[in-house]
């Protein structure tokens, strides 16, 4: 029903909205209004905020994004304007991990396929570029290839990838284990990077308490990594580093990690980011990249030298690092609900287009 009605949607012609007056305005402005409006944004329905007592929960992700569509309800030529912007415009999330780390919502996605094939089938084109792709991706699933496979799917071309590696991502953080990055899946990756993409973000995050050991492996990154895309482009990490840090639950999957605690049930975490562009951008801002990673670059693909591990660093050795706690009902969802979307407002899954009535509205009438 939705692709009759979008097909119908697109088949008949415009009406020319003289009386609009977002189309009296230049379209560079029109364009800009537009995406303004239909950028995603965290669920405001405090039914649908995710509990705190997940290891997915975090500041950025409390809750399923958003899209309000009813801009694409106005009239048909705003709809032929705007359909695809929902999609390219949003903050595409996928999960490579394995089930409790993820919503359950959103562990298995629908592709995106679809919706990519239908919009590059619109506009001719063999890629199509959405402006953001995050990836929260777990240390054996990154090593057996899984991000390669994602980047390289049909008409995927990301302007931004942001890979995100959480506390719980590291390998044996039960065990308070040193941070460490093993490198036999950067050729991968590296190899099919989309041309559209100028910019690769690590967000590197652990324990406060671990701080030295982030900062450790972000300098060794900028110091040795870079991604050379299909085109031949390198990205080279940015000097320069983002930090922040942020305060959640102790507790998920019914355990309470009292080891790490910094206060009564709760942790503090620490991020880095860093930052891969290509070398022109980095100099056009008065930045610089890492000699030895540009020397790198010149020749051939040293996985050895790219590992990034930290010698001689120390675990903390408990008896019980954690305690476990009894499921209890505390009057939310531990996982977003498989909540109604109303049509005629909103919709969360983008692979889809949302179900526009045709009738008159506003300045113009669907014609």
């Amino acid at each position: 029903m939705h692709q009759l009605l979008h097909d119908s949607l697109l088949s008949h012609s415009d009406d020319p909205q003289e009386h609009c007056s977002l189309f009296r305005v230049p379209g560079e402005i029109r364009d800009s209004i537009f995406s303004y409006v239909l950028t995603d944004h965290p669920d405001p329905d405090p039914s649908n905020q995710f509990s705190d007592k997940t290891c997915y929960t975090r500041p950025s992700w409390k809750a399923d994004q958003s899209t309000d569509t009813r801009l694409l309800r106005t009239c048909r030529a705003i709809y032929r304007e705007t359909w695809f912007k929902p999609f390219l415009l949003r903050e595409h999330t996928r999960w490579l991990s394995s089930p409790d780390r993820a919503p359950p919502s959103r562990h298995h996605p629908p592709p995106m396929s679809r919706m990519l094939k239908r919009i590059a089938d619109q506009q001719g084109t063999n890629n199509v570029e959405i402006e953001r792709l995050r990836i929260f991706a777990q240390m054996y699933k990154l090593e057996d290839g899984e991000l390669k496979r994602l980047l390289n799917s049909s008409y995927l071309a990301p302007r931004i990838v942001t890979l995100t590696i959480r506390h719980t991502d590291w390998w044996f953080w039960e065990d308070d284990e040193p941070l460490r990055f093993e490198a036999n899946w950067i050729k991968g990756v590296a190899s099919v990077l989309s041309s559209s993409t100028n910019q690769f973000c690590f967000e590197l995050e652990s324990l406060k308490r671990k701080k030295d050991q982030v900062d450790k492996i972000a300098a060794q990154m900028i110091k040795k990594w870079y991604f050379k895309r299909k085109d031949g482009i390198v990205l080279y990490a940015e000097a320069t580093t983002q930090e922040s840090q942020w305060n959640g639950s102790s507790t998920w999957n019914n355990q309470r990690w009292v080891r790490d605690e910094t206060e009564d049930g709760r942790l503090d975490y620490y991020i880095v980011t860093v930052t891969f562009r290509p070398k022109i951008d980095i100099e056009r801002k008065s930045g610089s990249v890492s000699e030895a990673a540009f020397n790198a670059a010149q020749g051939s693909f040293d996985e050895e030298e790219m590992k990034l591990h930290l010698p001689g660093q120390s675990r903390m050795e408990v008896a019980r690092p954690y305690q476990v706690i009894p499921r209890v009902w505390d009057g939310r969802r531990n996982v977003p609900r498989n909540r109604r979307i109303n049509p005629a407002s909103r919709f969360s899954d983008l692979h889809d287009v949302p179900i526009i009535p045709v009738r008159g509205a506003g300045s113009g009438s669907q014609q």
